[in-house]
């Protein structure tokens, strides 16, 4: 039995940050009716790149899920829709702010339908003004956070990860958000609103960062791949590229020092402590890097290692995914695709005792490829679906083979 087995949910969200939260509880067992409005489903279908017809962009987030099209401009579709709410646990969505409460889907109007549903609604800069004006756009809110200006060189200047951080962080967030609202109405009987957003993931990802500016007054700047904090930490150049060296106390620096064969740089005044080594860096960066290019980055990554001092080399995406470690993890699964046929796909970031064997259910869906099967298990006649997709109010995708 998977964690989350009976728990359904009902998700309006689309693009990323709610497709994120939604599959992390599809991932746990959840059922997750992805309502997709028609004609063209969740926009991130239309965003590149693809395979054949798909979206890489959507697939990636929206694997264990089922789809329903619905015809959300029309009475019937809204219907529809509340009448799936009615027995959901969570109703998810991530319209601009207003848009929801406009649509007859804000969660007081849920809750009238659904008293113990679990409502979320994520945005980019909060429900309240000035932050709901705003477009909740990630590059948006990695900038605005502060967490652009930390990234990168003073040579750079500030840049954006290389990922939908903001977006990828709120989905994680928001899916605590309902496990604990899950949780707290197992105590009560009552449902509860989850709110979070992007500038709020951001700002909590600052970390120490934010905390440095908070207790000191200081504005942290941009260190490249060194860490903020402590040195020697970040990457360094080998003979034939670069691998990542992590003395997180005085004990592995004194072990680095072994290692390089530079032991007397552990009582030299200059880098005496983790300050004195911050301040010289780029003078010990120098020392460092002289002995590192007389051997390739596996085999100093060998003899790094044995002695203690955490240490890894630099992969490319395709490295890290074909990586023993990953490979280890079960962190590249594979699951038939209605359409492309076999297909690998992440897998899971947690494992809960239960849910590891067969957690990968359902494929991402093709849009409205469960639509009959969801409405008919929600009480509706043959005679009612077929009226709805006969109306053009729903819509069900059958296999072009």
């Amino acid at each position: 039995m998977a964690a989350l087995d009976g728990i359904r949910v009902v998700d309006m969200s689309r693009y990323l940050s709610g497709p994120t939260l939604t599959m992390l509880l599809a991932d746990l067992g959840a059922d997750v009716v992805k309502i997709e409005p028609l004609p063209v489903g969740d926009p991130a279908r239309q965003s590149g790149p693809f395979q054949d017809s798909e979206s890489v962009y959507y697939m990636a987030s929206n694997r264990n899920k089922r789809s329903v099209a619905l015809d959300l401009r029309s009475a019937d579709g809204m219907r529809t829709c509340r009448e799936l709410v009615r027995t959901a646990d969570v109703f998810v969505q991530n319209f601009k702010p207003g848009t929801a409460e406009q649509m007859g889907l804000g969660p007081d109007d849920l809750h009238e339908v659904n008293p113990g549903l679990v409502y979320v609604g994520l945005s980019g800069f909060g429900r309240r003004p000035p932050g709901s004006e705003l477009p909740g756009f990630d590059q948006t809110a990695q900038a605005m956070s502060g967490l652009m200006s930390v990234t990168g060189t003073p040579a750079t200047g500030p840049l954006r990860v290389g990922i939908a951080v903001a977006d990828s962080a709120t989905g994680v967030f928001g899916a605590v958000g309902v496990l604990a609202a899950l949780y707290e109405r197992e105590l009560t009987g009552e449902g509860a609103v989850v709110e979070g957003s992007l500038m709020q993931s951001m700002l909590t990802l600052l970390s120490y960062q934010a905390q440095k500016y908070l207790s000191l007054g200081v504005v942290p700047g941009q260190d490249g791949n060194d860490h903020p904090i402590m040195f020697p930490q970040g990457t360094f150049r080998t003979a034939d590229g670069a691998m990542t060296l992590a003395c997180g106390n005085e004990k592995m620096w004194h072990r680095l020092c072994d290692v390089l064969g530079l032991g007397h740089l552990a009582g030299d005044p200059r880098f005496a402590d983790n300050a004195a080594r911050m301040e010289n860096r780029g003078e010990l960066r120098h020392l460092i890097e002289e002995v590192l290019a007389r051997r390739t980055t596996a085999a100093w990554l060998e003899t790094v290692g044995r002695a203690g001092v955490p240490c890894g080399p630099v992969l490319s995406v395709d490295e890290a995914l074909d990586h023993p470690v990953t490979q280890g993890l079960g962190m590249v699964a594979e699951t038939e695709h209605s359409l492309l046929g076999a297909m690998r796909v992440l897998g899971q970031p947690v494992n809960v005792s239960g849910s590891g064997e067969g957690w990968l259910r359902r494929p991402p869906p093709m849009l409205g490829e469960h639509t009959r099967e969801v409405l008919t298990e929600a009480g509706y006649d043959r005679a009612a679906v077929d009226a709805l997709l006969d109306s053009g109010r729903a819509r069900q995708w059958t296999s072009p083979s």
